[in-house]
């Protein structure tokens, strides 16, 4: 594989083993395997998830930043590319 000059993450990646790593897998999950149509809200999130509630906002934010999820007010969808991904190598058969 070619290496590739795309000036590099646009943000740190969260460790491993940190509440921002899980938080952002499992929104990432929400938002790609059989997500609602009309996408989900930033407070159904908070509640399906198994995360204390102040970690999935900045989760969502992280995501939204590094193009994985998009945003209208309190809805939150995956991306297209996120999307995709999931489509071409699914998370969850």
């Amino acid at each position: 594989m070619q290496g590739h000059r795309n000036g590099g993450m646009p943000i740190r990646p969260p460790a491993h083993d940190s509440l921002e790593h899980r938080a952002q897998r499992l929104v990432l999950l929400e938002l790609v395997v059989r997500p609602p149509a009309e996408g989900d809200r930033l407070s159904e999130l908070v509640r399906l998830l198994d995360l204390p509630a102040h970690s999935v906002e900045p989760a969502v934010a992280a995501l939204e930043l590094v193009g994985l999820a998009r945003r209208d007010g309190d809805v939150v969808r995956g991306s297209l590319a996120a999307r995709y991904f999931e489509h071409l190598w699914p998370v969850r058969p």
